[in-house]
């Protein structure tokens, strides 16, 4: 199944090694970008599936992750009943640092991808490739300690990447996902899940609704 269309998206991982938090966060040039693209869970990864996104392709390869496949062998095991996956570009990051990319060969150009240590960025219909490698290269060398330290690290790793041209359709909608088992509630894992699903100016919104939860 095709889906939602083309998301347009660029996207950022992160495995925040001292704190135990695992954090996705995407700026997209389609509409509600959080509903489609972003899936973790605490002590198990993170997925991003986009281009041409299908939601029950993320939750199948989370499912395969908590079977205790790779991140390989869950987006390959996935992928391999997908018709459209020609289409599709892929990141999984697991809690123990086992990183995959994948991107089709249909995906919308210009796409890229860079692994980081901790961290993951891909993205696909970009204005300049170069994107993922400086995302990755900032967050990486940001201190990490807390919650909000890390939201603060994953606004400005999509801003840097915005301010390089972002989405070739203009960034329309943002979402950050942050999971940590440590908070966990009744199988309730998520610490952070703020989206903004459609706006002239994404980041100014974001931050303000940060602002309003104490997180910037």
């Amino acid at each position: 199944m095709m889906w939602g269309g083309n998301t347009t998206t660029y996207t950022i991982m992160l495995r925040a090694r001292e704190s135990g938090l695992l954090a996705v966060a995407s700026a997209s040039g389609g509409v509600g970008v959080g509903a489609k693209v972003l899936w973790a869970r605490a002590g198990v990864g993170a997925v991003a599936v986009q281009a041409y996104a299908n939601p029950s392709l993320g939750v199948a390869i989370l499912e395969k992750l908590v079977m205790g496949m790779s991140s390989a062998d869950a987006v390959k095991t996935v992928l391999s009943g997908d018709a459209y996956r020609e289409y599709r570009q892929v990141a999984v990051l697991k809690a123990d640092g086992d990183a995959f990319t994948y991107t089709g060969s249909r995906a919308p150009p210009l796409t890229s991808e860079y692994v980081d240590g901790n961290a993951i960025c891909i993205g696909n219909a970009l204005k300049d490739s170069s994107i993922p490698e400086e995302m990755c290269k900032y967050i990486t060398s940001q201190s990490i300690s807390n919650v909000k330290s890390l939201v603060k690290a994953l606004i400005n790793s999509l801003i840097i990447g915005h301010r390089l041209g972002g989405s070739r359709r203009g960034d329309k909608s943002i979402a950050i996902l942050v999971v940590d088992e440590t908070q966990c509630n009744g199988g309730y894992d998520r610490v952070v899940d703020v989206r903004v699903d459609y706006s002239s100016k994404p980041f100014n919104a974001v931050i303000k609704t940060l602002r309003l939860l104490n997180l910037w």
